[in-house]
């Protein structure tokens, strides 16, 4: 009988065994394919618009990017761009361009040729969520995966960096991609450390953000791209709209602005923009120059590259912009 037992309990402890190396090896496989998966996140204000994670069987390995906004971090991050935006406010690095299929696209323009996209085989596209119910359904009902990407001329500093670590989170699987995750996040920290020493001595001046094409004005609030960008220096913006972060210029309510420096952005170069605005104060000088800022001559003139976002592009761009307006006031940060 005892024999029987020690052989009984045996056959368990083996059955067990097997049972717990069985469950071992489910586990690990489960494991594997968890792991294995690519989920890329979207930022609580897109979260906010309704926008739900986007998750892959496996991390992308052709991507396209029909926004100029996540290309340079995705660059960084040694995404395979298979396609690329052509841009109007940067310039992509060589390499990019050689081996990516640079591509036109416009969100206003309502011709999409879904066709070259298809062409590139690509497992992901990335597109402005501007389009999603046009460019994006388009895509979507072929079967490509799309992510919507927040950008335009109203993106804050804080969305595209909020943005940009979602990008980490999902794309730094290795060593090399973390360690470029690590440059672009020090590169943000010392842009920001600028930022506040710019901010102590610049503090109580006032700014007027505009944005201007051949026949018309803009305004943008703090929260504008280049409205941004002006606040974290250390401007107070004169202009304030919690519906909208910029609006049509009301050439009446901005006679009482009074701010101490007009920004100015266009689709040129600074130069060529101070041309075109200059002609356009000249046309109408008894309103233009009724504006204390611009009859002083207190105007900074900004390139194309200010007008939108283009990511992470923006560290470059504020740079610039407190390089220019430490030589404008003659102050050193």
């Amino acid at each position: 009988m005892k024999t029987m037992r020690k052989g009984m309990a045996l056959l368990l402890s083996a059955a067990m065994s097997c049972s717990l190396l069985m469950s071992g090896t489910a586990f690990a496989e489960e494991a594997e394919t968890e792991s294995s998966s690519f989920v890329l996140e979207y930022t609580e204000d897109m979260q906010a618009q309704g926008y739900e994670a986007l998750e892959l069987e496996s991390v992308p390995e052709r991507v396209v990017c029909l926004s100029a906004a996540p290309v340079l971090a995705l660059y960084e991050l040694g995404v395979n761009i298979v396609g690329v935006v052509n841009s109007s406010v940067v310039t992509w690095p060589e390499d990019l361009t050689e081996n990516a299929e640079t591509m036109s696209f416009s969100v206003m323009s309502d011709n999409f040729d879904a066709e070259s996209v298809v062409n590139l085989n690509p497992d992901l596209v990335l597109v402005s969520s501007s389009v999603k119910d046009t460019v994006g359904a388009t895509l979507e009902e072929i079967g490509i995966a799309v992510y919507y990407v927040n950008s335009g001329h109203t993106v804050s500093y804080e969305a595209i960096k909020e943005e940009t670590q979602v990008y980490i989170d999902a794309f730094a699987v290795d060593e090399e991609s973390q360690a470029a995750a690590d440059e672009i996040l020090q590169s943000f920290a010392e842009v920001e450390e600028r930022a506040a020493a710019a901010a102590e001595a610049l503090d109580g001046k006032t700014v007027m953000v505009l944005q201007s094409g051949s026949d018309s004005h803009y305004i943008q609030t703090a929260d504008g791209t280049l409205g941004t960008m002006a606040e974290m220096i250390g401007f107070t913006n004169v202009y304030e709209n919690e519906s909208s972060s910029m609006v049509q210029l009301d050439f009446e309510e901005a006679l009482d602005y009074d701010p101490d420096v007009v920004m100015c952005v266009g689709a040129e170069s600074a130069e060529d923009h101070q041309v075109a605005m200059e002609a356009a104060f000249a046309e109408n000088e008894s309103y233009w120059y009724s504006i204390d800022a611009i009859a002083e001559g207190n105007v900074i003139y900004l390139p194309v590259d200010f007008c939108s976002t283009a990511g992470i592009n923006i560290v470059n761009n504020l740079n610039d912009l407190m390089d220019t307006v430490a030589e404008f006031y003659g102050l050193d940060f």
